[in-house]
């Protein structure tokens, strides 16, 4: 008996059931991994909890509406607490979180400043002795203006003399032109001394005071106080020698 001849198969329509085969078999071999992902993904997401306003226990996997005002509880899938969510702050709250963020951000460079600045301060001066020599010289070339313009001044005082008494030597009669130009040039010149002097004085007492101020500072740091530390206005300072001024 014969054998019936086998069927035969149109190359195009094999390749067609091949790949059929091949995306069966690759999507069997992912849909585990998709059907445990989430259920990997949700034991382990975390629970929110709070007692709202109402005194009511509420969960949910995500921040809970009813509590954004106050603080939250993260629990993990063992029910402990993973952390503390604090609450939504309001635009008036948020900004004032933030102003009290910026002064301390300009607290702590005021700070660092005062460190650099104790820190140069010794470096500078490493005795009291030694910034009582600085001041003298930073006060040196003030004075000289300052002997220079008293001088002066007692110049045009002299002048000044001089020219009232040729002015009572008149007995009355018209003061020459020469005679007043000169006393109001001797007017114009004290004044303009005078001003000079006065910004000198202040020159001098302002070089007086940043000394004073250093030197305070300076015997607190000798003394053992920590470079930026700050000192209160009442608190008393270590006993020093006056500076000679």
């Amino acid at each position: 008996m014969k054998r019936p001849a086998p069927m035969s198969v149109r190359p195009g329509l094999a390749r067609s059931v091949a790949v059929a085969a091949g995306s069966a078999a690759g999507l069997l071999m992912t849909l585990p991994a998709q059907a445990v992902t989430p259920a990997k993904d949700a034991a382990s997401a975390p629970i929110y909890s709070c007692v709202d306003a109402n005194g009511r226990r509420l969960s949910s996997d995500r921040p809970i509406p009813e509590c954004l005002s106050q603080e939250q509880n993260m629990l993990g899938k063992d029910g402990t607490v993973r952390k503390k969510v604090p609450p939504m702050l309001s635009p008036e709250q948020q900004a004032q979180r933030d102003a009290e963020r910026a002064a301390q951000a300009r607290a702590q460079a005021a700070r660092m400043e005062l460190v650099r600045n104790d820190r140069l301060l010794l470096s500078r001066y490493p005795t009291l002795a030694a910034h009582d020599q600085a001041r003298q010289r930073a006060l040196e070339s003030t004075q000289k203006a300052i002997d220079t313009i008293q001088l002066r001044i007692a110049q045009l005082e002299t002048e000044r003399v001089v020219l009232a008494n040729e002015r009572a030597g008149l007995g009355g009669k018209a003061v020459p032109e020469n005679l007043k130009m000169r006393t109001n040039t001797n007017d114009g010149s004290l004044e303009a001394q005078r001003t000079l002097l006065r910004s000198m004085d202040a020159e001098r007492a302002r070089i007086n005071l940043q000394y004073d101020n250093e030197r305070q500072r300076l015997a607190l740091l000798l003394a053992g106080l920590p470079p930026g530390t700050q000192v209160d206005a009442g608190q008393p300072s270590p006993s020093a020698a006056p500076a000679a001024r």
